[in-house]
């Protein structure tokens, strides 16, 4: 009985398992901690495309399209266009 013990305690056939399940633990916390660092960056970021891209106007059909050239070439500074 207790030769079998001893050659449970000296044998190495699971300690690869137990090396991978620890890397895995570490990567996975490493890539948790990352993530809590850059979520706050994220989201502000993509806050102010949200609000930039808020005042966008999209066209859905050419007509639409046709009026809003028109009125875009009316508000051009004539002086702006000398200018090039």
């Amino acid at each position: 009985m207790l030769n079998t013990i001893l050659q449970f305690a000296h044998d190495e056939s699971g300690s690869s398992t137990v090396e991978w399940v620890v890397m895995t633990a570490g990567s996975v916390a490493i890539g948790l901690t990352v993530m809590s660092y850059v979520s706050a960056g994220v989201e502000s970021l993509s806050n102010d495309i949200r609000d930039m891209m808020s005042g966008f106007t999209i066209m859905t059909s050419f007509e639409e399209w046709q009026d809003f050239r028109a009125q875009g070439a009316a508000e051009v500074d004539p002086e702006a266009i000398e200018g090039q």
